[in-house]
């Protein structure tokens, strides 16, 4: 609450700060298009690869087409900088890492797999024994002698970010920088640039805490305490992870790995309980000569958004937002740059990332869209392929002679005979986001097409089941395992582990193995345990 009581103080010397700004506000939406047209223009004269990816992340998040040239560009730099064997080959190193992740994941994160995957290895090879990331400018990170608060955030941050998107994050990699970041925060509760650390955590040594760092910081423990779970909307770690782990060593389904999570959420509460009464104490008027001030930005928006959502309190138009929004509108150049201490174009593109609410923006792609007010859609992205008629439903724009279209198709399934296999197969392969929507119209239509004597008809249905984002949906893949077509039990396998968010590969036991029956079974009750931990009395059908 203290810091709340903090935050409300920001808003009260600037008029904009009374009038409630948020990204939606015009004189925002402005004041961003500026921006836009400054680094589209001049983005070019940023030499380094890590802040080319910061740029074309701040233009897409502002709305630019992704055929954008300096985004095109930008892609076409870091597919040049990782080999076909995977190997990475960046300067700036961490760095230039995490904002790779960070940029590639929004723009599309199945096409640039390889590349994900590839830089998303070497953050997790080059982390430090004791949890944190530096420089490698000595060889390898642990011969340079201390973390590095500035890097370890954006590590932090990309790997969060892989994490959401399906891949499997090392749980000794999330324990091991939990515990540097409880084990670094100063007595009183802030963080500084670099810290080093004895074996064991026995002594910290700091070169000084800043404002910067210490949002740098705090983000990080957030973003920590909801990777290992801690957060009540982060159901992955919580309904998963205890049902499944260390139950076999043929069914590991846990989200973090085998490994066991050992840091305690009390011990993030009592280092969170520093850290926001640190910032309160400390925070000062908002001014351009704050140390790295849009850097700073950056980091405050990202702490403010995963504090929320930790406290699941989403604010429209928070204080923290209105007080720097209204000084950038005030200080904006007429070119429409920003300049700080790192540079116009990288200072103006940490603005934009602000101005937008980066952070919030990815919730509201990965995480929990249920809790925001839809989304936003930015410069026609999303939009379906026939645009002659739209309309928007639950906050997604679709097509209506799209949907129209597949919406007979499902009044067509009443009595399933003129259906074929290639409309059934179009029908499952609709984006998540119209399978939503159609579901909730057609639920038990769909559920029904489990146990139709069509193996199309139950393929399709099982398809669709797992793209529907809806875990009441699980007892009916659960019923879909013991399918009598081997294709049909492993979609419904891969669409509960969809449903699951667990990116792992777990196929079910050939029908010709001598212990089909077992093994079968053992993967369905295990399901069943898992699925009473969200549903107690849930009722499961046999066949």
């Amino acid at each position: 609450m203290r810091f709340l009581v903090f935050l409300l103080l920001l808003a009260s010397s600037a008029a904009y700060a009374a009038e409630g700004l948020t990204p939606k506000s015009p004189e925002i939406v402005r004041a961003v298009e500026r921006a836009s047209a400054y680094l589209k223009a001049n983005g070019q004269s940023e030499q380094r690869l890590g802040g080319k990816a910061l740029i074309a992340l701040a233009l897409y998040k502002a709305g630019a087409d992704v055929n954008e040239p300096f985004i095109q560009g930008t892609i076409s730099e870091i597919q040049k900088a990782i080999t076909s064997d995977g190997t990475v080959n960046i300067s700036d190193h961490i760095y230039t890492a995490g904002l790779i992740i960070l940029f590639l994941s929004e723009i599309d994160q199945e096409r640039y797999r390889r590349e994900l995957t590839a830089v998303g290895k070497y953050l997790v090879k080059n982390q430090r024994a004791d949890g944190a990331w530096t420089y490698l400018t000595s060889g390898t990170a642990d011969a340079y002698p201390s973390g590095d608060m500035s890097m370890t955030q954006y590590a932090v941050m990309a790997l969060w970010t892989l994490y959401q998107l399906g891949y499997e994050i090392p749980g000794e990699c999330i324990d091991r920088i939990s515990y540097w970041l409880l084990s670094v925060q100063t007595p009183e509760g802030a963080y500084a640039y670099q810290t080093t650390v004895s074996d064991g955590f026995k002594h910290v040594s700091w070169n000084g805490p800043k404002l910067s760092m210490s949002a740098a910081g705090m983000a990080s423990v957030y973003v920590c305490r909801d990777l290992v779970g801690f957060n009540g909307s982060n159901r992955k770690v919580d309904e998963i992870h205890e049902a499944f782990k260390e139950k076999s060593d043929d069914f590991d389904s846990s989200p973090l790995g085998s490994y066991r999570i050992t840091v305690r959420k009390e011990q993030f509460n009592g280092v969170q309980m520093k850290g926001n009464a640190w910032m309160e104490r400390n925070f000062t008027p908002v001014t351009l000569s704050t140390d790295y001030f849009f850097y700073y930005l950056y980091a405050l928006e990202r702490y403010a958004a995963f504090k929320e959502l930790a406290e699941n309190k989403f604010l429209e138009s928070p204080p923290w937002y209105n007080k720097p929004a209204a000084l950038l509108l005030e200080k904006q150049a007429s070119d429409g740059s920003w300049a700080g201490n790192i540079g116009r174009p990288i200072d103006t593109a940490y603005a934009v990332l602000f101005l937008c609410r980066s952070t919030r923006r990815s919730f509201e792609k990965w995480k929990q869209p249920n809790i925001f007010d839809g989304g936003n859609m930015l410069g026609g992205r999303g939009l379906p392929k026939s645009t002659d008629e739209i309309k928007v439903e639950d906050g997604k724009v679709i097509s209506l002679s799209e949907m129209q279209s597949s919406e007979r198709l499902m009044d067509r399934l009443g009595d399933l005979k003129d259906v074929d296999e290639d409309s059934l197969a179009r029908l499952a392969e609709l984006p998540a986001e119209d399978i939503e929507i159609l579901l909730q119209k057609n639920k038990t239509k769909i559920k029904k097409m489990v146990g139709h004597e069509k193996a199309e008809q139950r393929l399709a249905a099982v398809q669709m089941l797992g793209k529907s984002g809806d875990l009441s949906m699980v007892p009916a893949l659960i019923y879909a395992l013991t399918d009598p077509d081997p294709a049909i039990a492993e979609a419904a396998q891969t669409s509960l582990l969809r449903l699951a968010r667990n990116s792992k590969r777990i196929h079910l036991p050939k029908p010709n193995d001598p212990q089909f029956e077992r093994q079968l079974s053992k993967i369905i009750d295990r399901w069943k345990e898992w699925y009473r931990t969200i549903d107690p009395d849930a009722v499961f059908e046999d066949r």
